[in-house]
């Protein structure tokens, strides 16, 4: 570590273990500060009052008065960031900011320097006494100081909160008061609260976790900073996080990779509580889990994110794994309320919400839409400005949404399902899912239960976009029927607006009725209805139905093309009470995905409980 000698302003490098008791300087940055070529040989010639003050950086001044300060407190150095740093050695400029909360903690007293407020400014009457002595912060005091830049500044919220102690100086490097002192007004002027400012623990881990992430990050939402990175470097030691600086990486990347490292070290989930302003939606729909800035965590009004108070089920289930797509973690999830699409689902986060000074708290839930037709897994996050509440079964919305859910008027809330935990995945960025390569059928019948006798199904004519195969890998039959998409128009995910029929196989049944029409099994395509918040469908649905023959023979596909009315032609009534049923799931062929069309066999009475709990869903 490299101090500055408060009296001879020469500077010395010292290693960890002889490091001497020091000061720490806090400030925002002006033209022509000080810097480590400037000060390396003006030591000596300062001293011995040979250098000229007129060849001197305007900062000088900075640095004189502070180092005064620090002999007046009966400290022999000090640390400044703008000369202590050798800024042309990346290395050593990246262990700095890696080490710059430790070194504020360990410094017997940080120096606060507000070059914008004047001793009669602190509580905004010209007497000369300081808001401790004055009591309290009400009407007009401490305007000035509360309006401070160093108070909007990303660097100098760890500087705030790191020291053991603090003190104020202004233009005139007149006393203001300690941190402890003018608690009340900094509490104003950041959020942060009075205890922490009061503690003098000097950074103690324990003060500083003992809030959420959210609600440390929520300190940082409205500062800047000069180069767009630091928003997220000077976050480092307030999460006591090391990571390597990658200037020219860009804000959302660098904020980031700094929640992926504070994903590593705790299991707080008020980490994805954040919530973005309206201003931020337009022209998107679709976000990942983690926040693009600390801006985010600043849109709770009233609220705090907190820590639980309370055992979550979740708890020994708290895994979450960074990957090159996103994440992977464990969520409880239910569906949203009146969502006919079945893509919309509420994830609840263990952490609580509560209003300051309130000891009753509600659930936060994020909104997350499915993106994959066959997998109930994979999610992303959509209309990040919302931030549902919930208490036990009834979730509290916006009144755009209850509106939209059918809710009267000013009727925010709304029951919801059980959630259930599982785990799923978040991409950071979210695309239309690719679709499978086509439709597979082959004939085989899949038996289930104790059937009477077996049923065998025979293709005895075909639409021209099945095309067949002889496939001798398949187990009971060696015929295969493939629609393929590359051969047939197959929309885009947004411009699929209504059902497509895609191909019509004609079915020889061996138990079907002697008067029987003949049977067809029709396939295709269908987007999904639409959900409440009207994004964009992220995949489409293959859709299969019975048809009779005379109806295809006459294109006459109203009754299939109609959701409703399919659902009862989704099989196909079999002797003994029995149906024939026909399914997707998905499947590989020669390393590709493909819709399989699958029919199976089952009781009727078990075909009804399975059409009940779909209508229900």
């Amino acid at each position: 570590m490299r101090l500055l000698n408060a009296t001879t302003f020469e500077l010395a490098l010292f290693s960890d273990d002889q490091i001497p008791p020091y000061a720490i300087l806090s400030h925002t940055w002006a033209e022509e500060e000080a810097s480590f070529e400037s000060l390396s040989g003006v030591g000596a010639a300062a001293a011995a009052g040979v250098a000229s003050r007129a060849r001197q950086p305007r900062g000088w001044a900075k640095i004189t008065q502070s180092c005064a300060a620090a002999r007046a407190l009966g400290l022999d150095y000090i640390w400044v960031d703008t000369c202590c740093i050798d800024k042309g050695s990346s290395a050593e400029l990246s262990e700095a900011i890696n080490s710059m909360f430790r070194w504020y903690r360990q410094a017997s007293v940080c120096i606060a320097y507000l070059a914008d407020v004047f001793g009669v400014d602190v509580d905004g009457v010209a007497d000369g006494e300081d808001t401790t002595r004055r009591g309290g912060s009400g009407g007009g005091r401490g305007v000035c100081f509360k309006r401070s830049r160093w108070f909007t500044r990303g660097w100098t919220l760890q500087e705030l909160i790191a020291p053991c102690e603090v003190l104020f100086y202004g233009a005139d490097w007149a006393s203001l008061g300690t941190r402890a002192s003018l608690r009340k007004l900094i509490k104003e002027a950041t959020g942060i609260p009075e205890q922490l400012l009061a503690a003098a623990r000097g950074g103690d881990a324990a003060a500083v976790d003992a809030f959420s992430v959210a609600q440390r990050m929520s300190w940082a939402a409205a500062r800047v900073t000069t180069r767009p990175e630091d928003v997220a470097y000077c976050l480092l030691g307030l999460f006591d996080i090391n990571m390597p600086l990658l200037y020219g990486e860009g804000p959302a990347k660098a904020f980031k990779r700094l929640q992926e490292e504070i994903i590593k070290s705790t299991d707080d989930e008020s980490l994805y509580a954040w919530r973005c302003g309206p201003q931020s939606l337009p022209g998107r729909c679709f976000w990942g889990l983690l926040a693009e800035s600390p801006a985010a965590f600043g849109n709770y009004g009233h609220l705090l994110p907190v820590r639980s108070r309370y055992l979550s089920r979740r708890r020994a289930r708290k895994t979450v794994t960074v990957t090159n797509r996103g994440l992977t973690l464990d969520l409880s999830l239910t569906p949203f309320p009146n969502d006919r699409s079945g893509t919309i689902y509420l994830a609840f986060l263990d952490c609580d919400v509560r209003r300051e000074g309130s000891t009753s708290t509600l659930v936060p839930a994020i909104l997350l839409q499915r993106i994959a037709w066959d997998s109930d897994a994979d999610f992303t996050r959509i209309r990040p400005d919302i931030l549902a509440l919930s208490m036990m079964n009834v979730i509290v919305l916006p009144d755009e949404i209850s509106l939209k859910m059918g809710l009267g008027p000013g009727d925010q809330s709304a029951a919801v399902a059980e959630p259930k935990a599982q785990q799923i995945s978040i991409p950071h960025k979210c695309t239309a899912a690719l679709p499978p390569s086509g439709i597979l059928f082959d004939p085989q019948v899949h038996h289930t239960g104790n059937m009477p006798d077996q049923v065998t199904v025979e293709v005895t004519s075909r639409s021209p976009t099945w095309q067949y195969f002889a496939s001798p890998t398949l187990p009971n039959s060696n015929e295969l029927y493939e629609i393929n998409f590359n051969l047939v128009s197959v929309p885009d995910v947004d411009h699929l607006v209504a059902p497509v029929v895609f191909g019509v196989l004609e079915l020889d049944i061996s138990t079907a009725s002697a008067d029987d029409d003949g049977c067809c099994l029709v396939a295709g395509l269908e987007p999904t209805e639409p959900n409440p918040f009207n994004t964009q469908a992220l995949y489409f649905v293959p859709w299969c139905a019975f048809e009779s023959r005379r109806s295809v023979v006459d294109s006459s596909f109203k009754h299939v093309m109609d959701k409703a009315s399919r659902q009862g032609r989704e099989h196909f009534v079999l002797s003994h009470g029995r149906r024939l049923v026909a399914t997707f799931e998905l499947d590989t062929k020669y390393s590709r995905l493909f819709y399989r069309l699958k029919i199976s066999v089952a009781d009727g009475e078990v075909v009804r409980q399975r059409r009940d709990r779909v209508t229900a869903g």
